[in-house]
């Protein structure tokens, strides 16, 4: 009788509890006390204390009680995720947007039977932790919130504290070698020694599309790279290749890059290098040391991937020092596959097809890899799994003199004037470089040991049309069996506007010679930047009267106030659809507002009151003075940091498909670029967001072949273009066709 007692209570508790769930509510309903607000040890807590999701990776989710004195327990709980934004189910996909929930095997665990995307208790057994499995969403979804209730024991329950509720947002897809973070100055006073390793992830198994049939194939180059200067990169995003780099996807040798790296040794620390991992070790890992100190700390690192036409993973300008004057403990990175912009092959084991003219080392993404034979080619644009990893372990700190005094005195006396212009170009044809100076503002000391660090010259590259002749030095060293011709007309610019690169060629004489035995003796191909016209862009190119033309739209609202009372700011205007039954799908975001540029503000000052205001949608609105947030002024600097408010979101990039929204502030206080380098605060602030689902691409059919675009030579080329039916589907890529031309030689003089 006392059992039956017990289990009716029970039952009756539970069913209390599952009438709650079933409403979604998530506070107890057979408990009438209000919610605690006493410190508890109750945590939502990751396995592993990831900080950005993965889209469709499966993690380990624990809810516990963190071990004190004695270990805490928790009789009843309910642990939800939910969509940061208000949508929670993709109807289009038939998927949660906010990811899905798995049990894991502990029978003190079912999922709610009413409630979406919702764990809770099986029983009111005391329990010290519980673990259910979460699969991230796709990409695109943005950021998810964790939600849990805990009952401690009979009327004691928390919820929706800081500990109780856990947002985490999907990791960024953009290069992880983002200069966003970078500190300008870093202020360790210690060297650092850190470990790399290099982890290849590249298999069959996580890369499965078209691998190549021959394992024995496949492997990654020496890893190479260096710890260097802010002010030095040996490769770069949207930056043509280097020779070195060049060499290395040709040949898999690193020799010429290293020459490169120790023709930089004033802006170098530390030049790292690690051997290849091939197989059956692709998926092995390789090690290499390096230092980093006050100077020197950012590292570059590269290893290119065979076979591949001219693939290659790394980081460029990674940032080692932290803002609180002291060094990393650890770090890792997944590595995604980069375009040299060498070679135009689009498979593993393509056959050399030289790029004409050469192109900017390029991110490859799934979304603009328009060729179904690539290996990275995704229709639905998701994102892939990363080829390698770098993992960065500090080992130990090399302690340097460095006081709060001495630093003081570094600063008054090793101060510096500005820089002056950069000179001219050091030839008057060809490729060169220009040096800019400054000097000290106290010449008596600068013979002072701590002030040798600083530099006070400055040197880029820049290039003189028309391109000279071949140096007599080249000449010299060619090997007689590499004779070649003259170098032929130079090419059309690579972009019908903004920056481009021209190229000419030249071919060797020696049919048996092949191409790879000369390469390192002479060139054979040279590239110099160019420009036709500025860019527009593309979707600025778009009629919006024939996108709005299927709107019923009202007339615009008058121009608001301008969002800044100095300086250059914006207004916007904004109008509405008649019809209340359409959806968004069918008018694109851009009918609906447009933003231009403030032309009458006074430019701002330093000692000026700084206002923002609002951006209200008509004139009327009044303008409200915004009080500066606290956390924008950096406590870092020499200066104060002002900010503005941040902007409204941008429309999202993608018309359709996976895409990123972003929002902006700019550095108000203080003016000067070189101050402004001070200012460790994001200015940028991008998240990822979904357009409509893309339509087929439908194309107009291949216009003819074009002429080649040399008379002779062994890179001359044809193209044929075609194009949409829609001109409004700019997500249509596959609009341009090459093929080599079969021209002779071309004659000497």
């Amino acid at each position: 009788m006392i059992i039956r007692s017990i289990f009716f209570a029970a039952f009756v508790l539970y069913f209390s509890i599952s009438s709650a769930i079933k409403i979604c509510d998530r506070k107890p309903i057979s408990i009438s006390t209000p919610k605690s607000t006493n410190p508890h040890p109750f945590r939502i807590v990751f396995k592993g204390n990831i900080e950005y999701y993965t889209p469709g990776t499966t993690y380990t989710v624990l809810l516990q009680g963190i071990k004190t004195t004695a270990t805490p327990s928790f009789t009843s709980f309910i642990l939800m995720v939910e969509s940061e934004e208000s949508q929670n189910y993709d109807d289009e996909n038939n998927d949660f947007i906010s990811g899905k929930f798995q049990l894991t095997g502990d029978v003190r665990t079912k999922i709610s039977e009413v409630c979406p995307n919702t764990v809770t208790q099986t029983s009111l057994i005391p329990k010290s932790e519980v673990q259910v499995f979460w699969t991230a969403p796709s990409s695109g979804s943005g950021c998810v919130v964790f939600r849990a209730t805990i009952v401690e024991y009979r009327d004691i329950w928390y919820m929706d504290d800081e500990h109780l509720n856990k947002r985490i947002c999907e990791e960024s897809n953009e290069s992880n070698d983002d200069n966003a973070n970078v500190v300008y100055e870093c202020c360790a006073c210690h060297e650092a020694k850190f470990e790399l390793t290099f982890e290849g992830l590249w298999s069959r198994h996580t890369h499965p599309k078209d691998y190549p049939d021959d394992n024995w194939q496949t492997r990654f180059s020496d890893v190479i790279g260096a710890s260097h200067t802010i002010d030095y990169r040996f490769w770069e995003q949207d930056q043509v290749a280097s020779d070195g780099m060049n060499s290395i996807a040709q040949s898999g040798t690193t020799s010429t890059l290293e020459s490169e790296l120790k023709s930089k040794s004033d802006k170098i620390r530390t030049i790292i290098k690690a051997r290849g991992i091939s197989y059956p070790n692709v998926t092995g890992k390789t090690f290499a040391v390096f230092r980093v100190d006050q100077d020197h700390h950012l590292i570059s690192v590269v290893s290119f991937m065979y076979p591949s036409p001219d693939w290659f993973v790394g980081i460029s300008g990674l940032e080692l020092c932290l803002p609180n004057c002291n060094w990393i403990t650890n770090k890792t990175i997944n590595l995604y596959p980069w375009d040299a912009g060498i070679d135009s092959g689009v498979t593993y084991n393509s056959s050399d097809m030289p790029q004409v003219p050469i192109m900017n080392i390029e991110r490859v993404w799934p979304s603009n890899t328009n060729d179904m034979r690539s290996p990275f080619y995704d229709q639905s644009g998701a994102q892939m799994k990363p080829i390698a990893k770098l993992h960065l372990m500090r080992q130990r700190l090399y302690e340097k003199s460095c006081s709060e005094e001495e630093s003081k005195t570094e600063q008054s006396v090793c101060d510096t004037g500005p820089w002056s212009d950069w000179d001219e170009c050091s030839v008057t044809c060809g490729k060169g470089y220009s040096n800019r100076y400054r000097q000290y503002k106290n010449p008596e000391d600068a013979h002072k040991p701590h002030c040798s660090k600083r530099s006070m010259t400055q040197r880029k590259g820049c290039y003189v049309l028309p391109s000279c002749a071949i140096e007599a030095e080249e000449t010299d060293t060619i090997d007689p069996k590499c004779d070649v011709t003259a170098f032929g007309q130079w090419s059309d610019c690579s972009a019908e506007c903004g920056p481009g690169v021209t190229a000419r060629f030249r071919t060797i004489l020696n049919e048996e010679v092949t191409p790879k035995y000369c390469l390192g003796r002479m060139f054979l191909q040279q590239t110099i930047p160019c420009e036709s016209k500025p860019c527009q862009d593309e979707r600025d190119n778009v009629d919006l009267g024939i996108i709005c033309s299927n709107c019923s739209l009202t007339k615009w609202s008058l121009w608001s106030p301008c969002n800044m009372k100095c300086g250059t700011g914006q207004k916007e205007r904004h109008r509405m659809n008649f019809d209340k039954t359409a959806t968004s799908e069918n008018c694109d975001p851009r009918c609906y507002t447009q933003t231009i540029n403030c032309t009458d503000n006074p430019p701002c000052e330093n000692n000026m009151r700084m206002e923002t205001t609002t951006s209200p949608s008509s004139e009327n609105t009044p303008v409200t003075s915004v009080t500066l947030n606290p956390d924008d002024i950096s406590d870092d600097s020499t200066e104060k940091c002002f900010l503005s408010n941040w902007s409204k979101f941008s429309s999202c990039n993608a018309i359709c498909g996976p895409g990123f929204k972003e929002r902006t502030r700019t550095i108000l206080s203080p003016t000067d670029p070189l101050e402004q380098k001070k200012c460790r605060k994001k200015l940028v602030d991008r998240r990822n967001c979904r357009g409509r689902q893309c339509s087929r691409c439908n194309y107009s059919p291949w216009s003819e072949w074009s002429l080649c675009s040399a008379l002779c030579g062994m890179n001359a080329v044809q193209q044929r273009t075609r194009v949409p039916e829609n001109v409004a589907w700019t997500w249509c890529k596959d609009r341009l066709e090459q093929r080599i031309c079969s021209a002779l030689a071309c004659k000497t003089d």
